[in-house]
């Protein structure tokens, strides 16, 4: 029996805005654009609550620009308004700036966004959004010996030897199960890929990069997966859920 890890998710919040655009928009459009950025508050949200990383608490203004096919071009974090800054709790401490940027700037770049509608974009197919974003990732919930942290950790294994230099060129998510004994090698390995909610139309159901996957996993050693361990009868089960688009592959 595979068990299924579900981690809690750490309170990560953008602040609804007008956002930018470079031409008039209509009353619809504006409601458009407002209802995109709601939903691209929550890809982000849940990809920063699920990343790999210590302790993050603070706030920073992010710029996020995606192209015609609604994939990142421009990510940037800056430092955010004294206002934004004071609504956090003046006792909270706060992470050390360039940390946190650039752990939001590398979010931003994985994350898969909805596709932005035509009635939004610019001329050139693009849009840009800024928003200022808070972030409480605390440290309980960020040991490294939480269960939370350790699936995270998991993923973040799974990617680097899976997908990172596997070229994809369609949107999915993977599931995968493995099997392994007590010294880390895979006994038994199942990956299946199937369309990502956010961008149903754009899975690709790809026979070739299914068995590239499963044939990966079979060749992995797990004795350096976090939180690797094995029964009382000397062996490891587990699963674990991944993201893929093109723009992520090659990323840390």
């Amino acid at each position: 029996m595979f068990r299924w890890f579900s981690p809690t998710v750490a309170t990560v919040a953008l602040i609804a805005l007008a956002g930018c655009q470079s031409r008039p928009a209509s009353e619809a459009d504006k409601q458009a654009f407002k209802t995109f950025v709601s939903d691209m508050q929550q890809v982000l949200k849940l990809g920063i609550a699920t990343a790999d990383t210590g302790k993050q608490v603070g706030v920073v203004m992010l710029n996020v620009k995606l192209d015609q096919h609604s994939a990142p071009v421009s990510c940037k974090a800056s430092k955010a308004p004294m206002k934004y800054e004071m609504m956090l709790p003046a006792d909270q401490v706060r992470s050390d700036f360039k940390a946190l940027a650039s752990m939001v700037e590398a979010q931003c770049w994985k994350t898969i966004y909805p596709v932005v509608p035509k009635s939004i974009r610019d001329e050139d197919g693009t849009v840009e959004v800024r928003a200022p974003l808070f972030v409480d990732l605390p440290a309980a919930a960020q040991a490294p010996d939480t269960p939370r942290r350790q699936a995270n950790a998991q993923r973040e294994f799974f990617w680097q030897h899976l997908f990172r230099d596997q070229p994809v060129n369609s949107i999915g998510r993977a599931s995968l199960y493995y099997e392994a004994n007590a010294q880390g090698k895979v006994q038994g390995c199942l990956v299946q890929i199937y369309p990502h909610p956010n961008r149903p139309d754009d899975f690709r159901l790809d026979g070739k990069l299914q068995a590239e996957l499963n044939s990966r996993c079979m060749a992995l050693d797990l004795s350096n997966l976090p939180g690797f361990k094995a029964d009382m009868h000397g062996k490891a089960e587990g699963y674990s859920e991944l993201e893929y688009a093109p723009w992520k592959v090659g990323r840390l």
